[in-house]
């Protein structure tokens, strides 16, 4: 398990509030072999070291060779191998009486699998600590990491040779790999920055980084104490090995070229560094014949018909900016670069697709949702293809190095769209480098051109068009509303929690602000899913998995400054309980008139989430009457309940994407909380009356949710950027499973097929790290299931399916509703 030694440190302002900057990073892989060494001299200690460093993993291969982090030994069987092993992070020593086959080998339970953001490790070494697991110690982000999959620890460390090989005179250490140490594998196969040794200090993970409003980010390394043996790398560009400790400890620099100093790295400013970057996303499920190299910055197919797509969509609003070298067409082949929809089939030609729009090598064409039309110039090998996409005037424009080729309008596209580039026809490879902004010279390939955004932020081979931005961390879309930057009390965390508590037979829980909604179920058995909200009052519950009417319970008591108290029937001793708990406005209401219905609702401070109760007006099918929400844009999903009497939940989502729906809009259907049931699309019965929600209010319909006298609750969400997130996906019924990109790190992931299936809940609270697969069921009052079936990745930008399981991943529509736990643009690595 995670246990955390950090706390909440006093707020930075909106304007850098990364205060401390990492400007740089170096890219590696073990095909180009690359290494930074140092030979130690006498240190400090031999017993007490700590390394800090960041780090971008690239794949989620396990051959450990390609996977080392760190390596250092005195030769033969001696030596220490840091690194990821079948994608955990492994600390392994091997000689002396650590070595293999007993002694001492740290295999982190967590798998790091997350090739999107930046992760950060921090080692600490104090072998005369009395407490034998105090002696090694291993942090993620910041948490210390309390479970491995395989530890053994044996002897007393401070008379152990095995660790004084990390900090011994005359002793090479390796950052990339060491040849005849590990697999004999140098180089490896991810991206590193800011690089810290202190020699004779055993430092917490708190003097590199910091958690302020729920953001882990680094802090300003230069007071700390280095020791002889100490070094600082910052990877700058033309000083890749050069040390910054001040100890003039430099490394020696093997097979790296300038242009492997990347503007990619974990923070960001407000004009010159645009912190983490998008590349070609190695979580898509394959094609056949795909190859990523260059930091995933390159793709290379040699299956006909094959394409790949990025790890960041193009954000849904504003101007945005990339580049890409087309680096090898081969014999015949056609080579595609456009945007397309996340369910895109990566396997077939895109003019047999109509969902995207390419630009099209052999004849210059455009093909937009299948449709060729006449365009612009042909292009081929050595050729710089840019790509500007206004997604307020929903139009983009293709340029051919430099030159415009033409304004297309893209209004019939989906709202969500990624980078693409493919290829048809020929024999042989074909090859396409992008540039999101961190590498303008394309791996080498050419003069970097020097241009920046608006914001400073990149380095472009053309001119960036007036407006447009490039697509990164710096420049990601946020809610201001929630933005941890500008808010102290109000980012995603003070709004929602996730919580895994034990009975204690009657006591509080701890949010960290006073919750408005509460839902509890039990974990260790069989109990059903309870409900309550400040708005109907604290002995008035809901049965998510049931159509009761609301009953008098005496679970919940009261809603606290921090929290809220719960009784003894979900706090029973001996028993374990999940509760996910929403923030709206401390139980203040307000009466909303904008509906022919008057409303009561309370709102919360980001305008994504309400509490909306009232009295229905009808009686009939087919009388309407509409409900204003409080919301700050339309809804995207309401979960409606009658209180007064017995009926189903009705669930409206804004989208059912590609499945078959009833009607001609999403409000003509609707789901159903307290079952598995599919879609229900029959016309005689649209509880949202077949009219679509609008900015403030949404319509009701019939004897469940607009019967006369009947009192009824809704609970509203809308898409809040960086915070709230619903929509739908599509599964491929492979264990290598959707990717679904959400533009935040989920604390709370909701989904179901629109098919027969059940409603699934995870969050990070019960799985903490992944893989996560603790399951809990809206519509049904068994236990918590935890198994491979229920296998996802929760990552930094979304989430990652590994499994088959039908209610996750079948090959048909899901929708989903997720809330953050941060943002994307300032998440890190899970």
């Amino acid at each position: 398990m995670f246990t955390n030694e950090l706390w909440n440190k006093p707020p930075a302002g909106a304007t850098d509030f990364y205060t401390h900057q990492i400007a740089s990073s170096l890219r590696n892989s073990a095909a180009q072999d690359g290494t930074l060494k140092f030979t130690a001299g006498t240190p400090t200690s031999s017993t007490k070291m700590t390394m800090s460093y960041w780090v971008k993993r690239y794949t989620n291969g396990t051959s450990g060779g390609d996977n080392n982090i760190f390596v250092t030994g005195t030769g033969g069987a001696s030596y220490i191998i840091m690194g990821f092993s079948s994608n955990a992070w492994q600390f392994q020593p091997y000689g002396g009486s650590w070595g293999t086959g007993g002694g001492i080998t740290m295999n982190v339970t967590a798998l790091s699998r997350d090739t999107s953001a930046w992760i950060h490790h921090v080692l600490r070494i104090d072998t005369t600590e009395s407490t034998q697991a105090d002696r090694v110690r291993m942090y993620v982000n910041g948490e210390r990491i309390t479970s491995f999959s395989h530890e053994g620890v044996t002897g007393n460390l401070a008379e152990d040779e095995a660790v004084s090989y990390i900090n011994e005179s005359g002793v090479v250490q390796a950052f990339g790999g060491l040849s005849g140490k590990g697999h004999g594998t140098e180089g490896a196969d991810l991206q590193m920055a800011d690089i810290i040794f202190c020699d004779g200090q055993s430092y917490g993970p708190d003097s590199f980084a910091e958690t302020v409003n729920g953001v882990y980010k680094p802090v300003d390394p230069s007071s700390l104490t280095f020791g002889n043996n100490g070094y600082w790398l910052k990877m700058a560009s033309g000083a890749i090995g050069t040390d910054s400790s001040g100890n003039g400890n430099n490394f020696t620099v093997a097979n790296f070229a300038a242009h492997d100093v990347l503007l990619d790295s974990p923070t960001f400013n407000s004009s010159s560094n645009g912190g983490n970057f998008p590349a070609y996303n190695p979580l898509l499920k394959p094609p056949s014949g795909l190859a990523l190299s260059e930091g995933n910055l390159k793709a290379t197919l040699t299956s006909d018909d094959n394409g790949i797509m990025t790890n960041w969509q193009v954000p849904i609003t504003g101007k945005w900016y990339w580049e890409v070298d087309v680096d090898n067409i081969a014999s015949g082949h056609g080579f595609y670069v456009g945007v397309m929809p996340a369910n895109t089939d990566l396997t077939i030609n895109q003019e047999q697709n109509d969902l995207g729009l390419v630009y099209y090598s052999i004849n210059g064409n455009s093909i937009l949702k299948g449709t060729r039309s006449s365009y612009g110039a042909t292009f081929t090998t050595g050729d710089i293809i840019s790509i500007a996409v206004d997604r307020d005037a929903d139009t983009l424009q293709f340029y051919k190095n430099g030159s415009g080729q033409g304004t297309i309008d893209i209004s019939s596209l989906d709202a969500e769209f990624f980078f693409y580039i493919g290829f048809t026809g020929g024999s042989g490879p074909c090859s396409g480098i992008v540039n999101f902004g961190q590498d303008g010279t394309f791996a080498g390939n050419v003069t970097a051109g020097g241009n920046s955004d608006g914001t400073g932020y990149g380095n472009f081979k053309y001119s960036v068009p007036s407006g447009f931005l490039a697509i990164c961390s710096g420049n990601q879309p946020v809610a201001d509303a929630v933005d941890p930057a500008q808010t102290d009390d109000n980012f995603p965390q003070k709004l929602f929690s996730a919580l895994a508590y034990s009975g204690d037979g009657g006591g509080s829980q701890t949010t960290g602000f006073q919750p408005d909604w509460v839902w509890v179920k039990r974990r260790n058995g069989d109990q059903s899913n309870g409900l309550w909200d400040s708005s109907r009052g604290t002995t008035k519950i809901l049965i998510s998995n049931e159509s009761d009417a609301e009953g008098t319970s005496s679970g919940l008591t009261s809603f606290n400054s921090t929290g809220y108290t719960m009784g003894n029937y979900y706090n029973q001793s001996g028993n374990t309980y999940a509760s996910w708990s929403w923030r709206a406005n401390a139980g203040t209401t307000s009466s909303n008139s904008n509906g022919s219905i008057t409303s009561t609702v309370q709102v919360d401070p980001s305008g994504g989430f309400s509490i909306v109760t009232w009295t229905g007006a009808a009686g009939a099918w087919g009388t309407l009457g509409t409900v204003g929400h409080g919301l700050s844009a339309a809804p995207t999903v309401i979960l409606a309940k009658i209180r007064s009497g017995t009926g189903e939940w009705c669930c409206f989502f804004s989208s059912y994407g590609g499945a078959s729906i009833g009607g001609s809009n999403a409000a003509s259907n609707k789901l159903q909380l307290n079952v598995h049931d599919a879609l229900y699309t029959n016309q005689s019965y649209a509880d949202f009356g077949k009219v679509m929600p609008t900015s403030t209010v949404f319509t009701v319909n019939g004897n469940l949710i607009n019967n006369s006298g009947s009192t009824v609750v809704a609970y509203c969400f809308t898409n809040i950027e960086g915070y709230i997130k619903s929509g739908t996906y599509v599964g491929n019924a492979n264990d290598d499973g959707t990717f679904l990109h959400l533009g935040l790190t989920p604390s709370f992931f909701m989904c179901k097929p629109v098919v027969t299936g059940n409603w699934r809940i995870q969050d990070t609270t019960r799985s903490p790290f992944n893989v996560a697969n603790k399951t809990l069921f809206p519509n049904s009052g068994v236990a918590e299931l935890s198994n491979d079936s229920n296998d996802i990745d929760i990552i930094s930008n979304g989430v990652k399916f590994r499994a088959s399981d039908s209610d996750y991943n079948q090959a048909t529509t899901f929708v989903y509703l997720a809330i953050a736990d941060v943002s994307a643009k300032y998440a890190t690595a899970r």
